[in-house]
């Protein structure tokens, strides 16, 4: 019992020892407010190209659409003013905010805007809002959206560890002091064994393992997780308020944008069949939902002729699928418009 208390000691006066030093360390004070602390400019590029080329359809989404839409076929068989904008690796966070500042403050917003998303993307407000993606994020909201900071951070925390966030610097800064450990032991033998340092080591690993030198991904059937497609993350009734839906559907519909969500193909879940019970569920909910709001949903997620043959990854298209994907939305679209 005596080592017992010999080692509690020493734990909780380290504890307290490294919370006190950190603020002396690294430029924080606490305690502090919780969420991210960003800057009030707002980036307003897209919204003047908006304006500048005025379109007439608005296509937004992440990297899929990048390598899934061709802009000029859309176009040509829509005979519609198009623009697209693919942000990679963003998601619904981002996707809300550029509506909120740089779309529905145009003065010549588009009529209709389609939105494309993969899987249960929509439902899951705190991806893509942390880490590289946080300076993406600031750009392009203020330091008062209460919306952003309650969806995607705060309703991510149980009030025990938003207090010790807010309060205890080692548990509020552990992701900073993990990377600055990680980043010493990266770059420090390099640089002692080899001369070579964090430029140096940074463009010998982005060469290394660039795309052109990874295997061919084989998508198979069998790779599927079946726990991937279940649980608590496929209630969309439950998950839907707590998103960014209801908040992008509000602002198109107060500038009369017609809202249209695109469901993107996943190639390892390639039809129905493969789909699971929680799936349908989460999917005919949403259709449910989105009927009920007047926004419509253009589902191509089990359409036959986008064959596994035409992706590149589990969810980016190669040339071949790209002009069939591209052709499926212009007539979807055309459909939901007669």
């Amino acid at each position: 019992m005596r080592y017992f208390y010999r080692y509690l000691f020493i734990t909780l006066s380290s504890f307290f020892l490294l919370g006190w030093f950190l603020p002396q360390w690294l430029p924080i004070h606490y305690p502090r407010a919780l969420g991210p602390a960003f800057s009030a400019a707002i980036r307003t590029s897209y919204q003047k190209q908006i304006e500048k080329e005025k379109p007439e359809v608005l296509l937004l989404g992440n990297s899929v659409i990048n390598s899934g839409i061709d802009q000029l076929q859309f176009e040509q068989l829509t005979s519609r003013k198009t623009l697209k904008f693919g942000f990679p690796g963003t998601t619904s966070a981002y996707w809300y905010l550029l509506i909120k500042t740089n779309v529905v403050t145009t003065s010549s917003p588009p009529k209709y805007m389609l939105l494309f998303f993969l899987d249960n993307l929509l439902t899951a407000p705190d991806l893509g809002v942390n880490d590289t993606y946080l300076p993406m994020i600031d750009e392009i909201t203020d330091d008062n959206d209460t919306v952003l900071l309650q969806k995607a951070y705060l309703n991510q925390l149980n009030p025990l560890e938003g207090y010790l966030d807010s309060h205890f610097p080692l548990f509020g800064e552990r992701k900073t002091i993990k990377d600055k450990i990680d980043n010493r032991l990266k770059y420090t033998p390099p640089q002692l064994f080899q001369k070579c340092d964090k430029p140096c080591l940074d463009q010998t690993l982005d060469e290394t393992f660039d795309a052109k030198n990874m295997l061919p991904l084989i998508l198979m059937q069998s790779e599927v997780n079946p726990e991937e497609w279940s649980g608590k993350n496929w209630d969309f009734k439950a998950l839907v308020e707590k998103s960014f839906i209801p908040d992008m559907i509000q602002l198109t519909r107060e500038k009369g944008i017609q809202f249209i969500f695109v469901r993107e193909k996943n190639a390892k879940v390639m039809t129905l069949a493969d789909e699971s019970r929680d799936m349908r569920k989460y999917y005919q909910d949403m259709a449910d939902y989105l009927k009920k709001e007047g926004v419509f949903l253009l589902d191509l997620a089990h359409d036959p002729a986008l064959t596994v043959d035409m992706f590149r990854d589990e969810m980016h298209l190669n040339p071949a699928g790209r002009l069939v994907f591209t052709r499926l939305v212009a007539e979807g679209f055309l459909s939901l418009l007669k």
